[in-house]
């Protein structure tokens, strides 16, 4: 079933696609940018992928959302933000070092959203051109 709504999805970009409620819901941009890392996939790659792809997006998107109810079990609900933040392996984590590589943590920033991503981990090394800092230098 996973692996049909990426399929159906095609050339989309899988960050797009965990997002998209309509598709599948309760994923946001916080634990899309957590659920790539752990997957080891860049942002930016076509939702149509292998089956192996798709069984190991699957097992982080998992194993993510797991530990996040997880450690929001037995938390005030004042608590719950804060607990989640601290939780975070590339969300909101701009400029500092990647958890499992130390690679520096990137930012990209679209119209509406923002991205935070390890290059090591995520893109073989590349860093992904963040289109806002482009146009302002044009």
């Amino acid at each position: 079933m996973f692996a049909d709504i990426l399929s159906s999805a095609g050339r989309s970009q899988i960050k797009g696609v965990l997002r998209n409620q309509s598709l599948i819901a309760g994923i946001g941009n916080a634990y899309s940018d957590e659920i790539l890392h752990v997957a080891r996939m860049s942002p930016f790659k076509p939702a149509a992928m292998s089956r192996d792809e798709a069984m190991r997006l699957y097992e982080a998107l998992e194993s993510t959302l797991r530990a996040a109810v997880d450690g929001a079990l037995g938390s005030s609900a004042a608590d719950l933000k804060r607990e989640k933040k601290a939780k975070m392996r590339v969300h909101g984590r701009e400029g500092e070092p990647c958890p499992i590589c130390g690679d520096t943590v990137r930012q990209v920033i679209f119209a509406d959203s923002t991205l935070q991503y390890c290059p090591t981990c995520q893109t073989g090394g590349k860093v992904l051109a963040d289109r806002v800092l482009s146009r302002l230098l044009k």
